[in-house]
């Protein structure tokens, strides 16, 4: 080897040395970025060469690569592990958010009201002709109807919070999808004439982490330096291509529901982890079954109440009703859900009474009711048929509604009704509506509570019908699975808070996980102080025994140089 040769083998390892110096000093200065995966130098032997004698002969150092330190299988289960804490995060707090508003174990619950509700008219019961134990059980049935109102109001308020946030989800994946496109250009393009873009490909990962917060994702990297990322599948980046997702808003029955599609190409998905996941999760299993189980409770409680209400009587007497619930079509029969009533007319019969106001003398006619043949028109027929044009005449208003009024000095009553035509249509009932939406006390009740049916049975001062009310709040109801109201109520609290316990446990468990596996790819891409301070010294050695390489090269040549 020449000593021009030495000297470049010195050069080399200078060079070397410094870039090494420079790369281990990037990384100390970046110990705390957040985001930052440690680099790491190559150095390779350069080719030999031969040299005196006939024998290769060194030729230096060479820089093979300067790569980022990433483990690219560790990084995906991270994000997946990112993704699964997220999501038990935001179902903890929509769970949370249903149990708060629901606030049971107050003065103030469902629970408690229902309670008060039938207790009052266990007391009206004990006490039938005292009107102020009357106007008790109209408040209480005010109260507990504006209590399921107020919450079904709540839920739908928590529900277009749901929306709104699914919404500002979207839009936020949206620019960090777009990013990623553009970032996915850009390392392409600058990948093609130098090495690794490590700069831009750490910030690439860091916005690829956050959308993994969001719902899960695949990450396929291609020969370029771009990366393609999947959900359920579907491309959302390709390239410098990136769609991105929109959110879709459909009328399925009477409900709106949300999904969520790729962008422009109309394929939709369900992510089943990360917040965006658990926000349509808790929309369709958490909101929207609280909704439905409320729903369902209030509907019971407003049928069953009804049912036994309309067949009782009450202390003054009512000359005219005119029924609360209209029906959507006056032909169909009454016992399809084309009706539009709370509760179908099954086949059966009703009592109807007819008593005259100065002499007592009371009249009873039994009207046969076919709820799977008879429309509302045909059933105001069947009554006036049945009543024989005697005393009372019924008809139906331009609200499609009944309206039953008695001739001049009769009242009207009602007992036995089989067929549930009274409950159905909202005659003689104490509440009205027919949900939590639109649940209430019949409002002749809330202006003469003495309207209010206590008796049973046309004996004056019975409690025939206060009775069967106040324990109806224990029996089995058939529309609730067979569980009582009580017992009904109290399943959709406890699931609820078993489900709220375990997505707080879900959270801790995901969190373990989650810093595990974030320990483990630190260790592996994070900067190691320590580390890099040996690191540190050693390629300061080398800088410096090849400055001194560098020096005995040349006070070499200088020697020569005198000798020629």
């Amino acid at each position: 080897m020449s000593l021009n040769g030495a000297m470049e083998v010195g050069r080399s390892a200078l060079i070397a040395s410094q870039t090494a110096l420079q790369v281990t000093g990037s990384n100390l200065a970046n110990a705390a970025t957040e985001g930052y995966t440690r680099r790491a130098i190559s150095l390779a032997p350069k080719r030999d060469e031969i040299g005196f004698g006939g024998q290769y002969v060194g030729r230096g150092v060479e820089i093979s690569g300067i790569v980022r330190v990433v483990d690219e299988s560790l990084l995906a289960r991270l994000r997946d592990a990112i993704g699964e804490e997220q999501s038990a995060r935001a179902e903890r707090n929509f769970l949370t958010q249903l149990e708060a508003l629901q606030n049971e174990l107050s003065e103030n619950d469902l629970s408690s009201l229902l309670s008060e509700f039938f207790n009052s008219w266990s007391e009206v019961a004990n006490n039938p002709e005292d009107g102020a134990t009357r106007a008790v059980v109209v408040q209480q049935g005010v109260s507990i109807a504006s209590r399921i109102s107020n919450l079904r109001e709540d839920y739908a308020v928590l529900r277009n919070q749901i929306d709104d946030q699914i919404a500002n989800t979207v839009d936020t994946i949206n620019d960090l999808v777009s990013r990623v496109g553009q970032l996915n250009f850009e390392i392409a393009q600058l990948e093609v004439e130098a090495g690794e873009a490590a700069s831009l490909r750490d910030q690439r990962d860091q916005m690829l982490n956050q959308i993994s917060e969001y719902f899960e994702i695949d990450v396929y990297e291609q020969p370029s330096g771009a990366v393609n990322v999947l959900v359920n599948s579907l491309p959302i980046v390709l390239g410098s291509d990136a769609p991105g997702i929109e959110m879709r808003r459909e009328s399925v029955g009477d409900q709106l529901e949300v999904r969520l599609a790729v962008r422009d190409r109309g394929f939709e998905f369900q992510p089943t982890s990360g917040s965006l996941g658990a926000l349509l999760e808790a929309r369709e299993t958490g909101v929207n079954r609280a909704i439905d189980e409320l729903e369902t409770f209030a509907g019971s409680l407003i049928t069953e109440v009804n049912r036994i209400h309309t067949s009782g009587q009450s202390q003054v007497p009512v000359t005219r009703y005119v029924a609360a619930n209209p029906v959507d079509d006056l032909t169909v029969n009454l016992n399809l859900g084309d009706a539009g009533l709370p509760s179908p007319i099954e086949n059966g019969s009703l009592m109807v009474h007819l008593t005259h106001l100065d002499s007592g003398q009371r009249i009873a006619y039994r009207v046969d009711v076919a709820g799977d043949e008879m429309s509302l028109q045909d059933l105001a027929v069947e009554l006036s048929a049945s009543l024989g044009g005697a005393q009372m005449s019924a008809s139906i208003d331009a609200e499609r509604r009944l309206v039953l009024e008695a001739d001049p000095g009769y009242a009207i009553s009602f007992s036995d009704d089989t067929s549930g035509a009274l409950a159905a249509l909202g005659i003689n009932s104490f509440f009205t509506g027919t949900g939590a939406g639109d649940i209430d006390v019949t409002q002749a009740l809330q202006d003469i509570p003495a309207r209010l049916a206590v008796g049973a049975d046309h004996v004056g001062g019975s409690n025939g019908t206060a009775v069967a009310i106040a324990t109806m709040q224990d029996e089995r109801i058939e529309a609730l699975d067979g569980l009582s109201l009580r017992e009904y109520w109290q399943n959709a609290v406890n699931q609820l808070a078993v489900r709220s316990g375990q997505a707080g446990t879900a959270v801790e468990t995901n969190g373990l996980v989650r810093e595990s596996l974030d320990a483990q790819f630190q260790s592996i891409s994070g900067v190691s102080v320590d580390e890099e301070t040996i690191n540190l010294l050693t390629y300061q050695r080398q800088f410096q025994a090849a400055s001194r390489y560098i020096s005995t090269i040349d006070e070499t040549m200088q020697e020569l140089l005198r000798l020629i």
